[in-house]
């Protein structure tokens, strides 16, 4: 297996974005960029937070007798004690998207939690993207971002990797034959947004730049966000982009 990694922060040097590989575990978070209003409680940075999970996650899932849902749960919780006893985490603290995969067996688990994907590139060529779309579904019922905010980590809203344990219970999970599988891509939706926003690519275009060039696609990217009219433009004009591909 060749993993490939490539991270295009917004800010130069302030990815809030975090990767890594452990073993046979591939982890990527997109830490939530929030206005600093929603996490008040919490004196640590968002990239604070998407760092440490990612540590703790890739650790966690190396234990086989523990599935990928139980291991977010025991990493949000193990960072959640580095910072409870300093910050009034229901105040408001940071969060972040998780996808993950682990290799067992014949198998590869996935692990999708909030607006992060995973790109399934399958031998046949055929392309299956799972995603999270809870969080869209709630942005378009509410008028306000503090709408929005009010239903993280809510029943009948949306889940993110915060400060709760039960948020990984939210998760998508499954599991794909090996043999089935050319490539998988962990991406943040600062990748997806040629898709989702920019109408560049479709899933299967996607994953095929991914395998290719992933450098080229993000500067494309770059190139389009900066062309985007201003009744199109998101809230963050750009984003963090990060990829993790696993050639198989």
């Amino acid at each position: 297996m060749r993993t490939t990694l490539v991270t295009d922060p917004a800010v130069p040097g302030a990815n809030e974005d975090a990767a890594g590989v452990l073993g046979d575990v591939a982890v990527v978070l997109d830490g939530a960029g929030l206005p600093r209003r929603f996490r008040a409680g919490c004196h640590h940075s968002v990239a604070w937070f998407s760092h440490r999970l990612t540590a703790h996650l890739l650790t966690g899932a190396q234990d086989p007798g523990t599935d990928l849902t139980g291991a977010l749960a025991r990493a949000i919780a193990e960072v959640r004690g580095l910072h409870e006893d300093e910050c009034d985490l229901e105040a408001g603290s940071p969060s972040a998207a998780v996808v993950a995969v682990r290799r067992t067996g014949e198998h590869l688990e996935h692990l999708v939690l909030c607006d992060s994907s995973l790109l399934l590139h399958a031998r046949n060529g055929g392309v299956r993207r799972l995603s999270d779309l809870r969080v869209d579904d709630v942005a378009r019922e509410e008028s306000s971002p503090e709408g929005v905010e009010e239903r993280r980590n809510a029943t009948g809203g949306f889940w993110v990797a915060r400060h709760e344990p039960e948020a990984a219970e939210q998760a998508l999970t499954g599991r794909t034959l090996l043999t089935d599988l050319s490539a998988v891509h962990l991406v943040s939706d600062g990748i997806t947004r040629t898709v989702d926003l920019l109408g560049m690519h479709d899933d299967d275009s996607l994953s095929a730049a991914l395998c290719t060039a992933p450098g080229e696609l993000i500067a494309g990217l770059r190139a389009a966000e900066e062309t985007l009219p201003e009744h199109r433009r998101p809230r963050k004009l750009h984003d963090d982009a990060t990829v993790l591909t696993l050639s198989l």
